[in-house]
C-alpha cells in the first residue's frame, strides 16, 4: 500500500527570505560547500567538519513549520512515528531504563507520537513526559497513549533547573535550530550524574544512501537530506563537541538501525545488514561503523566542571575508547 501521502511535509521554503547560520561549534568560519537539498544550501564547517545547513528559514517559519504543517493528521503520525519506527523504540525504551535500573524522571524532547515514552508504562518507579513541536503529533501522544507532553520547542518550557534524571532526544536534534543553546539547556534540566541520549543517523551511512550517484541518476536531485526539517547532521565526534562545550561528558554509544519501511524485499535485504554491522561495531567499540545510526550517551558531571579545549579533547578520545 501507497503511504506516500502519510509522510511528513515539507514547507515551500524556496520562497522565504533566508537566515544565515554558522556553525554552533566553532562560530563564523571557513565552509566546503555540500550540495543543494530542498533549495537550502548545505556546506561542511573547516573547523570541526560538522555539516550543516548554512541559510535557513526564520526561526518563526521553522516553528510555523513543524506546528501546523510537518504532520497532517493522526494518520500521519502513526505511520511515521509507529509503524515504521516501532521495533527501534521499543529497542531504545530498554536501553534507556537500562541506564538507570531504579528508574526517575525522563524527558522525551522530540516524542513524535509518544510511543517511546509508552513503553515505560507499567514502570512505576518511571515518571515520563515529553516535549513536541507538532500540534498535530502532541494531540495524537495524549489520546491514544495518555501521555503528558509539552507543545512546543524546549526553549519555550521553562523547566525547573536539576528537575530529570534522563533527557532523551530519539532521531530529532538534527532538527534543533539552536543546538549549543539548547545543549545548554539539557545541562541545567539534568540532575548532576543524570544522563542524556541522543539518537543521530550515522553521517557516512545518511551521505552513501542520499547523496550517492545511484540517488543522483535516478532522481536527478543533489542530496536527499531533508533541509528545512533537518539543519545540522552530526556523527559522533562532532555531538561530542557541541556537548562538551556544554559542560557534558560522553560516556557510551550504541548502534541502532533505520526504521521500518519499504517494501518486504528492501527489509529482507536490510535484515542481514544491520546484524552484521551491529556486531561489527560492538567488537570493534564502534571504531568500525557501518550501521545506519547512533544512540550516543552523555552524562552531566556529579560537580560543576569547566569546559574547555582540553575536556573537549579528552570527551573526542573517550566516544571512540568508549563506544560499544
Amino acid at each position: 500500500m501507497d503511504h506516500s501521502s502519510d509522510q511528513p511535509a515539507i514547507a515551500n521554503i524556496s520562497s522565504k527570505k533566508k537566515a544565515r547560520v554558522h556553525c554552533p561549534i566553532c562560530g563564523p568560519n571557513q565552509t566546503s560547500p555540500v550540495g543543494v537539498s530542498n533549495g537550502l544550501p548545505i556546506v561542511t564547517c573547516q573547523g570541526c567538519n560538522l555539516m550543516y545547513v548554512s541559510e535557513c528559514p526564520s526561526m518563526d517559519d521553522t516553528l510555523e513549520l513543524f506546528r501546523k504543517e510537518h504532520m497532517k493528521d493522526s494518520r500521519s503520525t502513526q505511520v511515521a512515528y509507529v509503524d515504521h519506527r516501532k521495533k527501534s523504540l521499543e529497542r531504545e525504551a530498554v536501553r534507556i531504563r537500562g541506564l538507570l535500573p531504579q528508574g526517575g524522571r525522563l524527558l522525551d524532547v522530540g516524542t513524535a507520537s509518544g510511543f517511546f515514552l509508552r513503553q515505560f508504562h507499567g514502570h512505576r518507579d518511571w515518571q515520563v513526559e515529553g516535549v513536541e513541536p507538532s500540534r498535530v503529533s502532541a494531540q495524537f501522544a495524549r489520546q491514544q497513549f495518555g501521555l503528558r507532553v509539552h507543545e512546543g520547542v524546549l526553549s519555550e518550557q521553562n523547566f525547573r533547573a536539576s528537575s530529570y534524571d534522563v533527557v532523551c532526544s530519539l532521531d530529532a536534534f538534527g532538527c534543533h535550530r539552536q543546538p549549543h543553546e539548547d545543549m545548554q539547556e539539557f545541562n541545567r534540566i539534568l540532575t548532576p550524574g543524570g544522563q542524556l541520549a541522543i539518537e543521530i543517523p550515522r553521517h557516512r551511512f545518511r551521505m552513501m544512501t542520499g547523496s550517492g550517484w545511484l540517488y543522483r541518476t535516478f532522481t536527478g536531485r543533489s542530496l536527499r537530506l531533508n533541509a528545512g526539517v533537518n539543519f545540522f547532521y552530526y556523527t559522533r565526534a562532532t555531538l561530542t563537541q557541541l556537548a562538551a562545550l556544554a559542560g557534558l561528558e560522553f560516556k557510551e554509544s550504541h548502534p541502532e538501525s533505520m526504521p521500518t519501511s519499504g517494501n518486504r524485499l528492501t527489509q529482507l535485504a536490510r535484515n542481514p545488514f544491520d546484524r552484521v554491522s551491529d556486531a561489527l561495531y560492538r567488537a570493534t567499540h564502534g571504531r568500525r561503523n557501518f550501521c545506519a545510526k547512533e544512540l550516543c550517551i552523555f552524562q552531566k558531571p556529579h560537580s560543576p566542571c569547566h569546559s574547555g579545549s582540553s575536556s573537549t579533547t579528552a570527551a573526542l578520545q573517550n566516544s571512540t575508547l568508549r563506544a560499544g
